[in-house]
């Protein structure tokens, strides 16, 4: 299963999900990208990932134009900004599936601390929806199937 998530930047939100879908099982293939995509990963997204037990990695941001004609199982936009990809990709794309994560870096705080805590909480928010999401929609995708249809507790033998 291929997967691509799509941010404003690609330096937090679609780093953070990879990671966070990542974790959840195998059989994935997640890329990211932004609209406008930035220049490295910021040091205080590298940090609550990596208290959360993520390696972060600091490759630079791609731009979503470069996957635009290619096949994807899902496309996954992560916030509003990025919805307006949607009309660049060719038919390609199976599922389309839509987030509006808010942009800790949109804000202005007093101090790294507050922005820290803001990641974090964006971190909360996004593991608990996209454990949904990969819960009901991918997690069955995902399992191996016997040969009569079944995915768990086959009695075939």
């Amino acid at each position: 299963m291929s997967i691509l998530l799509v941010s404003n930047n690609d330096m937090c939100r679609s780093r953070m999900a990879q990671k966070i879908l990542s974790s959840f099982g195998h059989g994935i293939r997640i890329f990211t990208s932004g609209v406008l995509p930035g220049r490295v990963i910021p040091s205080s997204v590298v940090g609550v990932m990596e208290q959360n037990g993520y390696d972060c990695s600091r490759k630079k941001a791609s731009d979503v134009d470069i996957y635009c004609h290619q096949p994807w199982d899902y496309v996954i936009t992560l916030c509003e900004e990025a919805k307006e990809v949607e009309g660049d990709f060719n038919k390609e794309v199976k599922n389309w599936k839509h987030f509006s994560f808010d942009d800790p870096f949109q804000h202005v705080y007093g101090d790294e601390t507050e922005l820290e805590y803001r990641i974090s909480e964006l971190y909360e928010t996004m593991y608990c929806e996209l454990y949904e999401f990969y819960r009901d929609e991918l997690s069955e995708q995902l399992l191996p199937r016997c040969t009569c249809g079944a995915n768990t507790y086959c009695r075939c033998e």
